[in-house]
C-alpha cells in the first residue's frame, strides 16, 4: 500500500449440493429456504488436536464447543470474557460431555474489547499451551444499539484506531473492535502456531464467524473511495450509520479480511481459512435489545416469523468449517448452511477489491502498533500480492 510503513512481502465425510445463493445476492426465497434446513453435523473427530473456540460461554460458541468436546480433542480451550464465565462454561461442558476426558477441556479468559487482553491470551497460549494449534474458531461478536467505545478508544463492533496510533482517530467505537480488529489481531498472532501444526494432508483451520448481514453493508460505503482512511471514517461517531448498519459492515470487514489473508498465504498452504454465516439464530447476540420488554417481544415475534434457528443448529456450520475433510474446497470461501456460497457482489467488484486492499493495509498498520509481532508475522508468512 502506497505510503505504508510495512513491506508486504479419518472418518467418513460427505458432500452437499451447491447452494441456491449463487450470485452473491441475498433474496427472501433463498433466506427462508436456508433457514428451514436441517443442517448436517460432521462425523470427523479431532483426536490428538488442539482447538480454541472464542466466545464460548453462550450461544453459537457454547454449542460449537460442546460438539467439538464430544469429538475427542487432545485439548479444547473455550474462551469467555472473564474467569467467572470460564468456570461456568467449563462446568456446563463437563456436564454435557460426560464421556470426554476432563483434562482435555479448559476455559481461558479472552476479552475482545481489550487489545492487551488479546495479547495476554496469545502470550499465555505460547507459554502454557501444547505448542500446537490445529483449529481456531473466532466466534465472539457483539451487537450494540448505540455507539460504544472500548478502553482502547475503539468502536466495539469494528475495533478501530485509537488515539495513540499514527492516524490519531478519537472516538473509535466498541463494535468495530470486538467484531473486527480484535478478531484480526487474534488470528494473525496465532497464525504461526496454526501453520506449524499443519501438513498439506492435514491442514489447520481458521474459522471466522461472519453473517448474512454482510450482503446488506454496501450502501454505507458510498463514497468510500474518497475517504482519507477507511477505518477512521467508519469508526467515528459522526459516521452516519445505524447500529445494525455498523454491525453489517463489521461482518463485511471480516469477509474481506478472510479473502485478503487467504490471497497472501502461499499456495498450496497447510491452513484453511473460512468465513461462515450461522444464519439467523436464537442467541444472545441481541441481549442488549432484549433488556427492554417491548423490544424483547418484538424480537421474539420477528425471529418466529423469520424461522430463526436454534443456536445448536446454527453452530453446525462452524463445526463443519472446522472439521469437514473436504478442506481445500473451503479455503478462502464464505459458507452458509454448511455450503460454500458467493460473497456479496461488492467485494467481488473492482471497487470492492480496492476497498479490501486499503482495509488490509490499514488493518496491518494499526495492529502492528498494537503488537510488533504482527509486522514480523506478515513479513515472514504472508506474501505480497
Amino acid at each position: 500500500m502506497p505510503g505504508s510503513s510495512l513491506t508486504p512481502q479419518r472418518t467418513e465425510s460427505f458432500q452437499w449440493k451447491p447452494s441456491s445463493i449463487d450470485m452473491g445476492k441475498l433474496s427472501p426465497w433463498s433466506f427462508f429456504s436456508e433457514q428451514g434446513r436441517d443442517l448436517p453435523l460432521p462425523r470427523e473427530l479431532v483426536d490428538g488436536k488442539t482447538v480454541v473456540i472464542a466466545g464460548a460461554n453462550v450461544g453459537l460458541g457454547l454449542e460449537a464447543s460442546a460438539h467439538v468436546a464430544n469429538k475427542k480433542p487432545s485439548l479444547l480451550i473455550a474462551t469467555c470474557r472473564d474467569k467467572v464465565k470460564c468456570e461456568q462454561t467449563l462446568k456446563v461442558l463437563h456436564e454435557r460431555c460426560a464421556g470426554t476426558r476432563p483434562a482435555s477441556l479448559d476455559s481461558w479468559p479472552l476479552e475482545l474489547s481489550s487489545f492487551d487482553n488479546v495479547r495476554s491470551f496469545v502470550d499465555r497460549f505460547n507459554a502454557e499451551g501444547p505448542k500446537r494449534l490445529n483449529i481456531l474458531v473466532a466466534n465472539a461478536g457483539t451487537f450494540k444499539p448505540v455507539y460504544t467505545r472500548t478502553q482502547d478508544d475503539w468502536e466495539v463492533m469494528s475495533a478501530l484506531i485509537s488515539s495513540h496510533v499514527s492516524f490519531q482517530f478519537a472516538n473509535v467505537n466498541e463494535r468495530l473492535q470486538v467484531n473486527y480488529l480484535s478478531m484480526a489481531l487474534l488470528s494473525i498472532l496465532l497464525l504461526p502456531q496454526l501453520l506449524h501444526s499443519a501438513t498439506c494432508d492435514d491442514p489447520s483451520r481458521l474459522v471466522l464467524v461472519s453473517s448474512l448481514g454482510h450482503y446488506l453493508a454496501e450502501p454505507v460505503l458510498t463514497g468510500s473511495r474518497n475517504w482519507d482512511h477507511v477505518l477512521g471514517t467508519i469508526s467515528a461517531e459522526k459516521f452516519r450509520a445505524s447500529g445494525m448498519s455498523r454491525y453489517n459492515l463489521s461482518k463485511m470487514l471480516q469477509v474481506a479480511f478472510v479473502r485478503k489473508l487467504t490471497a497472501r498465504l502461499p499456495s498450496p498452504t497447510p491452513l484453511v481459512i473460512t468465513a461462515v454465516d450461522p444464519g439467523l439464530c436464537h442467541s444472545s447476540l441481541q441481549r442488549e435489545l432484549e433488556k427492554y420488554c417491548l423490544l424483547r417481544m418484538i424480537l421474539a415475534f420477528v425471529k418466529w416469523l423469520l424461522r430463526a434457528r436454534t443456536s445448536e443448529m446454527g453452530s453446525r456450520t462452524l463445526v463443519y468449517a472446522a472439521l469437514a475433510t473436504n478442506a481445500q474446497d473451503l479455503h478462502g470461501k464464505y459458507m452458509s448452511s454448511c455450503e460454500v456460497v458467493e460473497e456479496c457482489d461488492y467485494l467481488l467488484s473492482a471497487e470492492g477489491k480496492a476497498f479490501s486492499e486499503r482495509l488490509w493495509w490499514e488493518t496491518i498498520e494499526v495492529l502492528s502498533k498494537v503488537d510488533d509481532r504482527v509486522s514480523q508475522i506478515v513479513s515472514t508468512y504472508l506474501l505480497a500480492k
